[in-house]
C-alpha cells in the first residue's frame, strides 16, 4: 500500500509539472494505473497454492481394466431318443383295368357272311334324317357284285331295321347295326309324334291313324309303307304311297312295321 501512495504522490507532482504535456503521456499513465489496480485484488483473493505432486503413473495403469464377462454354461446335450424303425409297407397290388367286352351282336360297316361272321335275325341301326345322311345296306345271295346278287337294299333314314334271313349269303352295311336277341316289349307311353324312320308296331309305336303334311307336288311328297316284315323286299310291303299335302295313314294291329320318310302325328284309333 505504501507503494501505491508513493505512486499517486509522484503522479500528482508530475501532473502539475507537466500540465501542459501531450495526451499521449496521460493515456499511458492511465493504463498503467488501471493495470496496477486490477492486479492487487487478484493477488489478494487467489494466493498461490502449491500444486500437489502427481504420482508417477504409467499409461497402462491409467487405462481401465476390462471387466471379465460371464461365461454361459454349455447347454446339456441330450442323448438321442430311440427312433422306431419304419414298418414295411406292403407293395400295392396291381389293379386290373376292366376292359370293355365287345358286343357279339354289334357289327361295324362292312360285308359279313351269314352263318360265318354273323347270325340271321333282325338288326337295328340309326342313320341321319335325310338321304344325304342315310345308311345304305344290301342283303346278298352271293358276292359276285352284280345287280343280280342283291336280294334287297335301301337307303334307310332315322331309326331302321333289316331282317337277315338264314337263306341269305351275306349282308353289306355302311353303318353300325346291332342284332336284336328278341323283339323288345314296349313300356310306358307311346310317342304321339314320330320322326322319319322305321318303327315296329306294338314295340315302338301303337296302331291307329297317323296324320302327315307333305309338299304340294311329287318332288316334295312323303313316302310311307305299311310292312309285314323288315326284310326290305317288295313282298314285305302291305301298302305304300308318295303322299302330297295333308294325308293320313291307318296302321293296323296286325302290321309288323311302319316306314315313313317324314314326320307323322298319331290322331287316334
Amino acid at each position: 500500500m505504501q507503494t501505491i501512495k508513493r505512486f499517486f504522490s509522484w503522479y500528482s507532482d508530475t501532473f502539475r509539472k507537466q500540465k501542459t504535456g501531450g495526451k499521449v503521456a496521460i493515456g499511458c499513465v492511465s493504463i498503467l494505473i488501471l493495470f496496477c489496480l486490477c492486479s492487487v485484488p487478484v493477488l489478494l483473493l487467489n494466493p498461490a497454492t502449491p500444486t500437489p505432486e502427481v504420482a508417477n503413473t504409467s499409461v497402462a495403469d491409467v487405462q481401465s481394466t476390462p471387466v471379465a464377462t460371464q461365461t454361459e454354461k454349455p447347454t446339456e446335450i441330450l442323448p438321442p431318443t430311440n427312433t422306431p424303425e419304419p414298418t414295411s409297407t406292403p407293395a400295392p397290388t396291381e389293379t386290373t383295368i376292366p376292359t370293355n367286352t365287345p358286343d357279339p351282336n354289334l357289327i361295324n360297316p362292312g360285308t359279313y357272311i351269314v352263318g360265318v361272321d354273323i347270325q340271321a335275325g333282325i338288326y337295328k341301326g340309326f342313320a341321319g334324317a335325310d338321304l344325304f345322311a342315310s345308311c345304305y345296306w344290301e342283303r346278298l345271295k352271293d358276292l359276285t357284285g352284280s345287280f343280280d346278287s342283291i336280294l334287297a337294299n335301301s337307303n334307310s333314314v332315322g331309326q331302321f331295321y333289316v331282317e337277315v334271313k338264314s337263306s341269305d349269303y351275306a349282308l353289306k352295311t355302311d353303318c353300325e347295326m346291332v342284332r336284336l336277341v328278341s323283339i323288345p316289349q314296349h313300356t310306358g307311353e307311346y310317342p304321339q309324334v314320330i320322326a322319319a324312320g322305321t318303327y315296329l308296331v306294338g314295340s315302338d309305336v301303337q296302331p291307329g291313324t297317323y296324320r302327315g303334311q307333305a309338299g304340294s307336288d311329287i318332288s316334295s311328297s312323303c313316302y310311307w309303307e305299311r310292312l309285314r316284315s323288315v326284310s326290305g323286299g317288295f313282298d314285305s310291303i302291305l301298302a305304300n304311297d308318295n303322299a302330297i299335302g295333308q294325308y293320313y295313314v291307318q296302321v293296323l294291329p296286325s302290321d309288323f312295321a311302319l316306314t315313313t320318310a317324314c314326320e307323322l302325328e298319331w290322331v287316334g284309333d
